[in-house]
């Protein structure tokens, strides 16, 4: 993976599944327009319109019956032990995680692959925190 600088203005859902596809990930882009990570879990990615973050997130559905009290004891228990990424119980009541990897003024493609794998790597700590098994 190289070390050249992709800066934020050229980062695009395109420039990025290249640099996704050049590290060997599974990719696609859905309807929405939005990069399709995999590697265990999925992940969409999409450069804000500034050019100075890059949001990485999942969604997960929650198993019937989950009270919305244990649904909002997860996220937090997730907050609490996850340090990295961001938890959250969305209208619809499914999981919400997220994570912002800064790009103003340029960074390496590999550091954004590395990024990636991190916030993954955080998902699954994050199913860790399902103890109570309310995560579909």
């Amino acid at each position: 993976m190289s070390e050249e600088l992709l800066a934020g203005d050229a980062m695009t859902v395109e420039a990025l599944k290249k640099i996704f596809d050049d590290a060997y990930m599974e990719t696609s882009i859905d309807s929405d327009g939005d990069l399709v990570v995999k590697d265990g879990y999925r992940c969409f990615m999409r450069p804000d319109q500034d050019g100075r973050l890059l949001a990485a997130c999942s969604i997960f559905g929650a198993k019937e019956g989950a009270s919305p009290q244990a649904k909002l004891e997860f996220v937090n228990r997730v907050n609490d032990e996850v340090k990295l990424i961001r938890a959250s119980v969305m209208a619809d009541g499914r999981y919400f995680f997220d994570y912002y990897i800064p790009i103003e003024g340029g960074i390496a493609k590999k550091a954004v692959v590395l990024a990636v794998r991190r916030f993954l790597s955080c998902l699954r700590s994050a199913m860790e925190q399902d103890t109570d098994d309310i995560v579909a």
